[in-house]
């Protein structure tokens, strides 16, 4: 949520780093419990040294908000939950991921270790 201009969940302002600003999930007919809990399988859309496009990748989420970017170029990865939404966001040096990678065994464990490499 720091990396965007703005969020739902408070007044301050962001930084701004992201082109995005941060929205609450809301479903009209409350067939999907907010927080999205759980692990989720996500689509990275195009290369980077974070998370490689190529095979399944599955992650734990647990959040109320995600990021909304204007500049597609922005979003790095989406899962669905009702929607696709963006869960992962790079730009430049600026990486930001919406679920936990510490959570998520062996997926998480790699990416961290690419960050490490970065």
């Amino acid at each position: 949520q720091l990396l965007t201009k703005k969020s739902e969940e408070g007044a301050a302002s962001g930084l701004g780093w992201i082109d995005a600003e941060t929205v609450k999930f809301s479903f009209q007919d409350n067939q999907l419990k907010i927080p999205h809990m759980g692990w989720d399988y996500i689509k990275v859309n195009h290369p980077n040294p974070l998370i490689e496009q190529e095979g399944k990748k599955r992650f734990y989420f647990v959040h109320s908000y995600y990021v909304k970017c204007n500049d597609d170029r922005d979003i790095l990865a989406t899962a669905d939950y009702g929607f696709e939404f963006t869960c992962a966001v790079h730009r430049e040096n600026i990486f930001g991921t919406q679920f936990h990678p510490e959570k998520s065994h062996k997926f998480g464990m790699h990416l961290l270790e690419n960050f490490a490499k970065l």
